[in-house]
């Protein structure tokens, strides 16, 4: 039985929009290249996502300094909105993970803001130490702190929160059949 999401439109998008945009533009290269990025491909996407998601961290932050808002502030505002639009990317295009209903949803948003939270908190002692104690230039602390932001989320999202469903039931699955 399914459950409409309010990201219902995005679910549309991402199952036949997304493809046929990527098939589109990987057309356009050697099949070489078309079947190296299929390979690779929750990496790269993972990175053009980051990409954006820096994008939208590193403006929020900018705008958030203009308007007066002090570093920790700035850090903060900038990394609600970043990673709100990192888990809907990451969750429709780069993982494509499914919910199995509302609860698996929430608990895959709720490990999602957790293991950001944990980066958050790197994140916001890195831009305090670099831009309030040692004055260095704000908006180059923000890019440095997002290259490593984005390798450590990486490895929470692949790891622990989209994980594939089998991945969490191939071992209980072979001990079962052992016993």
């Amino acid at each position: 039985m399914g459950i409409i999401y309010p990201y219902s439109f995005y679910l549309y998008f991402e199952d036949i929009m997304f493809d046929k945009l990527i098939k589109r533009i990987l057309s356009l290269f050697p099949e070489k290249l078309s079947n190296l990025y299929y390979k690779y491909e929750p990496a790269l996407l993972y990175i053009f996502f980051g990409a954006f998601t820096t994008l939208v961290s590193v403006t929020v932050q900018y705008i958030s300094s203009l308007s007066g808002a002090n570093t920790a502030a700035a850090t903060t505002v900038s990394w609600v909105c970043a990673v709100t639009f990192a888990f809907f990317t990451n969750k429709l295009f780069v993982f494509r993970s499914k919910s199995e209903g509302l609860s698996d949803w929430f608990r895959q948003a709720g490990q999602f803001y957790g293991a950001r939270l944990v980066s958050y908190l790197l994140e916001l002692g890195f831009m305090l130490l670099t831009v309030d104690i040692l004055h260095f230039n704000m908006m180059f602390m923000k890019i440095m702190a997002q290259v490593f932001i984005l390798l450590i989320n990486y490895l929470f999202s692949k790891l622990v929160i989209f994980r594939k469903k089998n991945e969490n039931t191939l071992n209980s699955g072979i001990n079962d059949e052992e016993q």
